[in-house]
């Protein structure tokens, strides 16, 4: 398992600084695309959960800090499927630097992993929705 999640940085890290070159930046242009994929990841994992064992499952985690619901909505988005995956990533990846033997040890295949990590990531997402409105034909309401 760790040898693929350090294949996807590395790939993604090494296209990114391709097409990043002039800019400083190109580390928050490969960290928040791979949390928002890891988020999408749990959000699925926690649905197929939902949808097998019990429609009572919470998919985030409440949060009742403001009066503005949609507000409350959104930091319970962030709490649960964004941060700690920035977190992690941040400690795992960038910490001392360590993409660098990450680099050296894995190489890249030209963005392909980190594509084809995208591409699967956004299928399996979207399969459980499909196969809802399809053979259920419920509204695909996801919270």
């Amino acid at each position: 398992m760790q040898n693929w999640y350090s294949k996807i940085w590395t790939d993604a890290i090494i296209s990114q600084r391709a097409k990043r070159a002039e800019h400083t930046s190109w580390k928050l242009y490969t960290i928040v695309p791979i949390s928002v994929l890891q988020g999408i990841n749990l959000f699925t994992f926690f649905y197929w959960m939902r949808i097998i064992f019990s429609h009572n499952l919470l998919l985030t985690m409440p949060v009742g800090i403001f009066h503005a619901h949609p507000l409350n909505g959104f930091i319970s988005v962030m709490i649960t499927f964004f941060i700690p995956f920035v977190l992690l990533n941040y400690l795992l990846i960038f910490y001392n630097n360590r993409y660098d033997k990450l680099i050296l040890r894995y190489g890249s295949d030209n963005g392909k992993i980190y594509r084809n990590y995208a591409l699967y990531t956004l299928g399996i997402a979207i399969i459980p929705i499909i196969i809802k409105v399809a053979f259920f034909g419920c509204q695909p309401y996801l919270i």
